[in-house]
């Protein structure tokens, strides 16, 4: 008797136990987590949590033993975790000011379905296949916004007094403070002194490129290694020498390595959050290198007056800004690269698709009397040129699916409906900039639709590369004048078509989206130009 007594005894105490972890569970979401995803905090709640079990396990295992405080201890877990999941994913699903707007039932209630879809980093085949199937506006995540609505790029980017701000996902490439703090664009007189470092690069990439004359290449490497080297030069008055060496530098494998974690963990930072505080990974453990390195090379350089340090230098700050400066100085060479040389890749695959537009260069070159490619005014000046670069930054914008932003405490209006505050949003510059309803034969490349054929773009808001108003990107400048000279040169100099076998298709299907875009391999051979006279 006295023993059933007991056993019942200690089955209620285990079940209240239980029924009070579940109950803690749901006071925890309803009076913590309710408020924001906590992603910054994550290794903190992480471990938070594991101290409070082992608190738990510790006395229990004094009268349950190892074994039976570990089962016990598991079970109250599971009862908490269940009272904790279930109250959030309720208030997701029926109760959150998003509950309203169309999009996956997992989405309502975890961003984790958007890890799965992302392992194989196609975010922008994704968010395509979003747009198809539930219209504009789609709920994409707890409290993610997914618009499609060409309005979006400019309300949520322009604007030096805009409301939006940049979320916690922003602090997952490095754990500093971002750009874009205090540092103003690159405006002309100052770009006006990078220009020998560009042309210098490019014609070290032309010498290049006139080694491997007849002979298949894969285009890629030669275009990043020069973007690469001039953001080098940029960031650390000191290039990384790969358009000399003929070879990549280890610690830009180090660095792209390193951004396959961005790819299918974008949309969860939390879980970026605990791969860096537990750098298993080797692509953790690859970036953690790259920002090691890149804090040596600003130690190394502190003394040069460069672009990054010029501010602070100026303010007297230099110490204080030192650690942002190291975050800085990633996130530039990360941003003013890989935009360069992407779309590099992608000018000319077209040219090797289509020969008529490389002659439309050259005939261009040839009326305008430019024979000196130096003359950066007057390439600013050549319509089909720019057009070609634009028309390309419209098809393949280097950040596709890129550049979240919250709005407002109060909320916001965009594109004629109302956004709940607080709320994360994402415009998807791959297909915004493709929409039919903002440029005829949205997916067909004609650059002359940015000169001669206005009438084919019905919204221009939709053609947004770079960041606008106060994220206005800071090398956007740059990252004309490199692609104005290098595509002038290059076009003066050589003939391209594609490698033998090569048909184009992989550059395009191979893309992968990691923040930055990274395309397929480019196979083309260069010729001499029998007939170059620039």
């Amino acid at each position: 008797m006295d023993q059933t007594i007991l056993k019942i005894g200690a089955f209620e105490a285990t079940y209240t136990c239980k029924a009070i972890a579940f109950l803690v569970g749901i006071i925890a979401h309803r009076s913590i987590f309710i408020y924001g995803e906590w992603h910054l905090k994550a290794v903190a709640v992480l471990q938070a949590h594991l101290a409070i079990w082992a608190v738990i396990l510790f006395p229990a295992s004094r009268y349950l033993g190892a074994v039976g405080a570990l089962q016990e201890g598991s079970l109250i877990a599971l009862a908490y975790a269940t009272g904790l999941f279930g109250s959030i994913s309720v208030y997701r699903t029926l109760f959150h000011p998003l509950r309203h707007y169309p999009g996956p039932l997992l989405a309502r209630m975890t961003k984790l379905w958007h890890v799965v879809r992302c392992l194989d980093s196609k975010n922008y085949v994704v968010m395509e296949e979003m747009h198809k199937k539930y219209g504009d506006f789609v709920r994409t995540g707890p409290n993610e916004l997914t618009i499609f609505h060409p309005d979006t790029l400019v309300t949520i980017y322009e604007g030096n007094r805009n409301p939006f701000t940049k979320p916690a996902w922003y602090d997952n490439l490095r754990p500093y403070t971002g750009l874009n703090t205090h540092r103003s664009k690159l405006q002309p007189t100052a770009l006006a002194s990078y220009q020998p470092n560009v042309t210098t690069h490019a014609d070290c990439l032309a010498n290049l490129i006139e080694e491997q004359v007849g002979k298949p290449v894969v285009v890629n490497q030669y275009f990043y290694w020069f973007s690469w080297d001039v953001m080098g030069q940029l960031a650390f008055s000191k290039s990384f020498g790969m358009l000399e060496e003929g070879k990549w530098h280890y610690a830009i494998k180090m660095l792209r390595k390193g951004l396959e974690l961005v790819g299918p963990f974008t949309p969860v930072p939390w879980l970026t959050r605990v791969a860096f505080a537990v750098p298993v990974l080797d692509t953790v453990r690859n970036f953690l290198k790259m920002e090691d390195w890149c804090a040596r090379r600003m130690d190394e350089r502190i003394s040069v007056s460069s672009y990054l340090i010029g501010w602070s230098a100026k303010h007297d700050r230099l110490t204080k800004d030192l650690h942002t400066l190291y975050g800085d100085s990633i996130a530039l060479i990360i941003a003013g690269s890989d935009t360069v040389a992407y779309t590099l890749v992608y000018i000319f695959y077209y040219l090797a698709k289509f020969p008529s537009e490389l002659e439309k260069l050259r005939q261009e070159q040839k009326q305008e009397g430019l024979t000196d490619m130096h003359d950066f005014r007057k390439l600013q000046a050549l319509p089909h040129l720019n057009g070609v670069i634009n028309e390309v930054l419209r098809l393949h914008p280097a950040v596709p699916t890129g550049g979240l932003r919250e709005t407002p405490a109060e909320g916001f209006e965009i594109g004629g409906r109302w956004v709940p505050g607080n709320t994360l949003i994402c415009a998807p510059r791959w297909t915004i900039s493709r929409l039919e309803s903002c440029f005829v034969q949205g997916n067909d490349f004609i650059p002359e639709r940015w000169y001669s054929k206005p009438e084919m773009i019905l919204n221009k808001k939709a053609f947004a590369p770079f960041a606008l108003g106060a994220y206005y990107c800071i090398g956007k400048n740059l990252a004309y004048m490199e692609m104005q000279y290098v595509v002038s040169s290059l076009v003066s100099k050589f003939d391209v078509r594609f490698a033998p076998g090569e048909d184009g298709k992989g550059v395009v299907d191979d893309m992968v989206d990691q923040f930055t875009a990274a395309p397929g391999q480019l196979r083309v051979v260069f010729e001499k130009r029998k007939d170059v006279v620039v």
